[in-house]
C-alpha cells in the first residue's frame, strides 16, 4: 500500500483529529505523492489536516508519536 493511501486511512479513521504524523522514512515519499513541500515549520496541509514528519519507525497516526 502506498503512503498516501495509508494517510487517507488514518484520516478516515479519526476525521476530527487536527494533525497527522507520518514516519520520517516515509515523509519524502508522502510529500512527493501529494505534490507539496513542507512549509517553514515543516508541515504540509493535506485533506484539511496539518501533516508533520514523525519519529522514525512509527505508524502513520493522528496522535503525537
Amino acid at each position: 500500500m502506498e503512503v498516501r493511501e495509508l494517510a487517507d486511512i488514518a484520516i478516515d479513521e479519526d476525521p476530527r483529529a487536527p494533525c497527522l504524523w507520518v514516519p520520517s522514512e516515509l515523509w519524502p515519499a508522502f510529500c512527493q505523492a501529494i505534490g507539496q513541500r513542507p512549509n517553514l515549520i515543516g508541515a504540509v496541509i493535506y485533506r484539511n489536516k496539518t501533516v508533520r514528519e514523525g519519529a522514525p519507525l512509527t505508524d502513520i497516526t493522528t496522535e503525537r508519536p
